[in-house]
This record gives C-alpha cells, structure tokens and sequence, in this order.
C-alpha cells in the first residue's frame, strides 16, 4: 500500500433486508484481468452510458450506485471463483422492471463496512478489495460469508475525481 492510500475504517453493521434493481453479469475472476473478457467495467460502462439508473422504478435514494456481488462459486480459489454481480440502485418496491434488468432481495444480514477513500476510481475500491485476503477475522470483524458483497457509490460521484465510497462485506452470522 502506498503511503498516501488511507487505510478503510472499518465497522460492523447489521443492515436490514433490501431490495437491488439493475443490471446482471456472470462473472467469471480470472476473465476480469483482460478488458477484452472482463465483465464488471462492460457492465459499468452500460450502466452509466445509457442511464439505466434513470429506468429503474420505485428508486429510494436516486443516483447512489450499489454493485453488489453474490452466489459465488469456489470463493476460495482465486482461479476459479464464479460470482454473480447486479449494478443498480436500491428500491422501495419492485414493479413492472424494464427489459434486461432483474431485481435481487438481499435478508437480513451483518457486513462488515469498509469507508473506503478520499481516492481515485478504481483505485479506491481495488485496494479495499486486496486488503481482504490480509485481515484476520478479528479485524475484519467475523468470518467472512462469501454471500453478499456490495460497493455503494455516492449520488454525486465523478470518476474523475477523489471519491469516498464504503463497501459492505457479507460476514457469517
């Protein structure tokens, strides 16, 4: 970690169950190396470049950006892990879904929150995400469940700027 990378505050939180409306990908890991085969930046770059968010109804809180990654495959092999991933926002109901677009309910759960930055995208979240392997449960705040995983963008975010975004990792109950 370079020394101008803060390290994430981390908490654990009990969140309540909720509702994700967006954009789906099968994400295979060691695909996300090539941006030739990688999923998640395709996925980012529809989602921003159609303005989906602006399709999805019943929208709680316009504009903030949830990626959420669940139902992973073989998470403890780096090679092989599979995982699904949602791009969307997070709604009050779910009714009458536009085309290509799914809705996930995610129960009640504890996550352990990472305040992640000020930094720049995507080296904020990258180095979140490859401090993981890194932390013992004590730090991390429980045994991580491998369920749900969600980064959560603020309503105002530029890419081209310093951000402050949290990502909730899932942890066993």
């Amino acid at each position: 970690m370079d020394p101008q990378t803060q390290k994430p505050k981390i908490t654990v939180v009990d969140l309540p169950s909720f509702t994700l409306v967006g954009l789906t990908r099968d994400i295979i890991q060691k695909e996300e190396i090539d941006p030739q085969t990688g999923q998640i930046g395709k996925a980012y770059e529809e989602y921003f470049g159609k303005q989906i968010n602006e399709q999805i109804p019943h929208r709680l809180y316009p504009k903030r950006t949830y990626c959420m990654y669940y139902e992973y495959q073989n998470p403890h092999d780096h090679d092989e892990i599979k995982y699904k991933m949602v791009l969307g926002e997070m709604v009050s109901e779910v009714t009458n879904l536009p085309e290509g677009l799914i809705a996930v309910k995610v129960p009640a759960h504890r996550f352990s929150r990472f305040d992640c930055g000020p930094g720049p995208i995507p080296k904020v979240i990258i180095d979140a995400w490859q401090s993981l392997p890194n932390l013992s449960p004590e730090e991390l705040g429980g045994i991580r469940s491998y369920d749900y995983d969600i980064e959560v963008y603020p309503e105002d975010i530029n890419v081209n700027e310093n951000i402050k975004l949290e990502l909730f990792i899932g942890l066993q109950n």
